[in-house]
């Protein structure tokens, strides 16, 4: 008979303070790691809006190249067209001409693109609620325009035609880029507001002005912290 006895097995559990440590450990990994996803994601979506403004550029180029105009639809304005600023004209009327958005009724090319030839395609925005990167769908809330093109931040992207056809922007409403000496030399200049969706930098102290500094001082390389807003552009 053997009269040894048998070992007694203990059950191995965490004290408190290694819990606590754990934990601690855990909390502090967490706060390093939202904002490396946060910053990830910022430059995802600044990717994708490069991408798009590039891509409605060509768009509108090769539609120059088929008809010999841009696509202004019937806007009598005489100088550059500006589509996407929603106080003026959105860009739903361009995106309809760029993708063929069949006219109203009549299942036929749109009117401005009579030879039916689709010249930019794009995904339709997954979230009615809060529609963005992508074609507004219908019944979206809030004062969006249906079919209207939207950067990953939820704002129009704004698209400036040489309608004077002098092969430069001269309308652009930054301070560094909306003169004749200043202004890109192309047909088309194409922009996103970025994620806070306004436009450019100011370089004073915010005032009266419509983008919170002086009058006509807003720009897209802040001359005083020598640095880009968060827009994104096509023309550089």
């Amino acid at each position: 008979m053997n009269s040894h006895p048998q070992p007694r097995l203990t059950a191995a559990a965490f004290t408190l303070i290694e819990l606590l440590t754990v934990i601690t450990i855990i909390a502090i990994l967490m706060g390093l790691l939202f904002p490396a996803i946060n910053i990830a994601k910022d430059q995802a979506n600044k990717a994708k809006a490069k991408a798009a403004v590039t891509g409605i550029a060509a768009a509108v180029k090769q539609y120059y190249t088929e008809y010999g105009k841009y696509p202004i639809g019937a806007s009598t304005i005489t100088g550059d067209v500006t589509f996407g600023d929603k106080a003026a004209n959105t860009n739903q009327l361009l995106f309809d001409i760029l993708t063929n958005y069949p006219d109203q009724g009549s299942g036929k090319p749109n009117t401005y693109n009579p030879r039916g030839i689709p010249y930019f395609e794009g995904k339709q925005a997954s979230d009615p609620g809060a529609p963005r990167d992508g074609f507004t769908p219908t019944g979206a809330s809030g004062s969006y325009t249906v079919r209207s093109f939207l950067d990953p931040w939820g704002t129009e992207y704004r698209v400036v035609l040489d309608n004077d056809y002098d092969n430069q922007i001269t309308t652009l409403p930054y301070t560094d880029f909306g003169a004749a000496t200043t202004g890109p030399r192309t047909g088309v200049a194409v922009y996103s507001l970025g994620k806070d969706k306004s436009l450019g930098k100011t370089s004073s102290t915010p005032g009266s002005g419509p983008y919170g500094g002086s009058n006509g001082d807003n720009y897209f390389r802040n001359p005083t912290t020598n640095t880009n807003s968060d827009d994104v552009i096509s023309w550089q």
